[in-house]
């Protein structure tokens, strides 16, 4: 169906990089599979069916499956695409991937038609940073795997010397943590990120290797020095990445396309739709969806960085504890404003602990009590942790809905191409 030069034109039209997908002397069929990998990694198979469509449009593709949890299929003269139908969603997220959907049935009318190419530049953008979004999630993820594979190689060298059985054991997990390495090593990252990935991809190769070395030969100085490497990586590197993804949601200019969605639905309105009331329902929905959705991620970033800027005033703090409450005295100034601001106007359980803990800090830091300040400082900063995860989480969770949202504005831009 397609050869090396047919493939190579449909990663162009794709916007993939060739040569990343697979080494020079791999098979066609698995730089296939990793194109495959590369869209449903990134939630939009449905791009990569629809370019196969049009540049092979006499085959037949209506036995193509996709995923659970894809939504009404696109009608663009091309065969059907056969899907699983799940329960409607009604998440913003959901409404406003079924707005754009329901656009795209739409667009070539010529009221839709010229409002879309109007707004194409906006729609261009917000699909490139959904996308960037998506893959510093996937990278966050996957030093999550990595730093659950490190706790364990950690478990059996902290064994070392004393009990030599941890050899048999690391022979075990190092292949593992070596795995989730080369998935680091192996993910294909976009022209910007690829730039600042460079430095800590050379020193995950490095730990690979002397890692590997080391337990071969059971050398334990050789093991303390990549292990110490290695958590100096995902002591540092995760929270940067995370940086970069507040940084690109807080550039993600919804309100773009919600201007698009008002000015479509304005031509609606003015024109004759008769016969297509759910799909213009669909549309209309999608203004208040992308307010909903723009609204939320701007408040998770806002309290992200928040809680960002005392998680850093912390471990500030906690590196200094072992010689007195000095620098905790002095920071609390700052942390307890910063804290009490974020815990404005929330009365959830998570709150009132912060706020108690918070409060019997302050009196035995006031009270000058060592002992006593050093057992709450290492609660607060266990609690507020918690809490700083559950709003990491809540982000993250909201970056990987989007890319629903980028998969249909994908798909309309290539519609009006």
């Amino acid at each position: 169906m397609f050869n090396l030069e047919d493939f190579r034109l449909l990663c162009a039209d794709l916007n993939v990089s060739f040569d990343d997908l697979a080494g020079p002397s791999d098979p066609l069929s698995l730089r296939a599979n990793k194109l495959i990998e590369y869209f449903q990694r990134r939630q939009r198979l449905r791009v990569l069916l629809l370019t196969l469509q049009k540049q092979r449009p006499a085959l037949t593709w209506n036995q193509i499956y996709l995923e659970p949890g894809e939504t009404a299929s696109v009608s663009l003269n091309l065969p059907p695409l056969i899907i699983s139908h799940p329960p409607l969603s009604d998440s913003d997220t959901s409404i406003a991937n079924r707005s754009f959907m329901a656009l795209l049935q739409l667009v070539r009318r010529p009221e839709t038609h010229e409002a879309v190419v109007s707004f194409q530049t906006d729609f261009e953008a917000a699909s490139d940073q959904i996308d960037l979004m998506n893959n510093y999630k996937l990278v966050h993820d996957l030093f999550q795997e990595l730093e659950n594979r490190y706790f364990l190689i950690e478990n059996d060298r902290k064994r070392l010397p004393d009990d030599d059985l941890a050899w048999d054991s690391l022979a075990i997990n190092e292949p593992e943590l070596s795995s989730k390495i080369d998935d680091l090593l192996k993910t294909p990252y976009q022209a910007a990120f690829a730039l600042e990935a460079a430095a800590w991809l050379q020193q995950l190769e490095k730990v690979k290797a002397e890692t590997q070395t080391a337990v071969e030969n059971s050398d334990l100085d050789a093991l303390n020095k990549a292990i110490r490497l290695l958590y100096r990586i995902i002591n540092r590197q995760p929270s940067r990445i995370n940086a970069q993804l507040v940084l690109a949601a807080n550039t993600l200019r919804l309100d773009n396309l919600e201007k698009a969605i008002t000015l479509i639905c304005a031509n609606i309105d003015a024109s004759d739709f008769s016969g297509e009331l759910a799909l213009i329902t669909q549309i209309k929905q999608g203004a208040g969806a992308l307010s909903g959705i723009d609204v939320n991620l701007h408040k998770l970033t806002k309290e992200h960085n928040a809680w960002q800027a005392i998680d850093d005033e912390l471990r500030r703090v906690e590196a200094t504890l072992d010689s007195g409450i000095t620098e905790l005295e002095d920071a609390w100034y700052d942390l307890e404003t910063m804290t009490q601001d974020l815990l404005q106007g929330h009365e959830e359980e998570w709150a009132a602990s912060i706020q108690e803990v918070s409060h019997s800090l302050g009196e035995a830091i006031a009270e000058g009590i060592i002992v006593k300040a050093r057992r709450l400082f290492r609660r607060f900063r266990s609690q507020t942790g918690r809490r700083f995860r559950q709003v990491d989480l809540e982000l993250l969770s909201l970056c990987h809905n989007l890319q629903k949202v980028g998969e249909s504005l994908d798909l309309l831009l290539r519609t009006v191409k």
